[in-house]
């Protein structure tokens, strides 16, 4: 019998999965998170699209404010019927150049200037978005780092309840189901290994793709997120959001260049000016000069500047409601996002002065309490898989206050 119980310890040694913290996570760099983001204002592809379309915004403006195009013209005139041209009658050249009618350049270099500041907007609200996205995936990096950190400290705990079991087994203090369930607890803790490298390497992933690198390329780990303080107040924080709100200050732009298009439109009813110079080469008699003005009717087609006008006056009015719209939104984002962050930053100080701690002592008082049969192996167990979900929950509110963080700085237009 005793042989027997000695084979089943041994066995029992053997199968133990090697679940043990790879050594070289000791000597892996910290990963700054001030670092990442200046590699991505400076490499991410969304951001340097953004930028290259408000550049090609802003060339539209001399384009909008220049004159057309100067034409020359070489023509034959009184051309013999065998089509001789060397036998004309004369030769006309000409130049004409056409002249918009006053203040219509000055409204369409006006236009495309509020385009370009609308792209410039547009180029602000995408590198706020990316950098919102590169620190939320940073912070998911953390905490895939910090659920890895945490199982192996389980490891360690599981295997130390493990050599306790078969202490108390070797002496006939228990039963072999002590054995079996720590085995249990270590195939239970072996197959979550598994899903844990792989939100690491999701979370790896998606932080490269943000620093435009190789999805596989290798990461620092990140270091703890401090715990945020917000010092101003939600009034404070809405006011500033509707003020810098990137997607509220486009709106804004996107009224005044509704306003402008329908100065330009009602501008169209006035004609251009076509002015034209020709010097006649007279072949047969002494040479002459010619000039004309020619002014096109828009009158003629005033159903088609009416459409236009009420085109221009209703893209103002979508204006005008895209911009309360964007008001409402954000009002209601910030407090959302106000309230989760005060929410989360007390979960974490509740965990850090008490639920953690408390986790800590109900877990000596069980092992103390399995030494001395005071509770059985189950209430061991259970209190370890609390403290894991405590240490789990912790980490994770942590995470969830910077990444609320994030999102509130994204809509307020600044770091806090």
């Amino acid at each position: 019998m005793k042989r027997l119980l000695l084979l089943f310890i041994f066995f029992f040694n053997a199968i133990e999965p090697s679940t043990a913290a790879p050594a070289a996570i000791e000597s892996t760099p910290t990963l700054v998170l001030e670092d990442i983001l200046r590699e991505v204002a400076d490499k991410n592809p969304e951001i340097l699209a953004a930028e290259k379309r408000e550049r090609a915004a802003e060339e539209r403006i001399p384009q909008a404010h220049a004159f057309d195009d100067p034409q020359i013209g070489v023509m034959q005139w009184s051309i013999p019927s065998n089509f001789n041209l060397g036998k004309a009658d004369e030769t006309w050249y000409t130049l004409s150049q056409s002249f918009p009618f006053f203040g219509k350049r000055a409204l369409r270099g006006g236009v495309a200037g509020l385009e370009r500041t609308m792209a410039g907007e547009e180029a602000r609200g995408v590198r706020l978005k990316i950098i919102r996205e590169t620190k939320q995936a940073y912070y998911d990096l953390f905490f895939a780092h910090k659920a890895s950190d945490v199982h192996h400290e389980q490891v360690d705990l599981a295997r130390r309840f493990s050599a306790i079991a078969r202490e108390k087994f070797a002496a006939g203090a228990v039963g072999q189901q002590d054995l079996i369930r720590a085995q249990v607890e270590f195939l239970n803790l072996s197959n979550a290994l598994v899903t844990l490298e792989q939100e690491r390497e999701t979370a790896e992933a998606r932080l490269n793709t943000l620093l435009n690198r190789p999805a596989a390329s290798p990461l620092g780990v990140p270091a703890v997120p401090v715990v945020p303080f917000l010092e101003a107040s939600l009034e404070v924080l809405q006011l500033e959001a509707e003020e810098t709100r990137p997607e509220n200050r486009m709106q804004i732009l996107a009224i005044r260049r509704g306003e402008e298009l329908v100065k330009l439109t009602r501008r169209d009813f006035y004609p251009d000016v076509m002015a034209e110079v020709a010097y006649w080469d007279v072949h047969d008699g002494p040479n002459r000069w010619m000039a004309s003005i020619k002014i096109n009717l828009p009158w003629i087609n005033k159903k088609k500047y009416d459409a236009r006008i009420r085109e221009n006056e209703a893209e103002r009015s979508r204006a005008q409601a895209a911009y309360q719209a964007a008001i409402n939104e954000t009002q209601f984002h910030v407090k959302e996002l106000f309230a989760k962050v005060q929410t989360n930053r007390r979960l974490v100080k509740l965990y850090q002065e008490g639920i953690l701690p408390l986790s800590e002592q109900a877990l000596e008082a069980a092992t103390v309490g399995y030494q001395t049969k005071k509770n059985d192996f189950l209430t061991l167990i259970e209190v370890q898989r609390n403290l894991k979900e405590t240490e789990l929950a912790y980490f994770r509110s942590l995470v969830d206050v910077n990444k609320n963080l994030a999102e509130l700085e994204e809509l307020v237009g600044r770091a806090f």
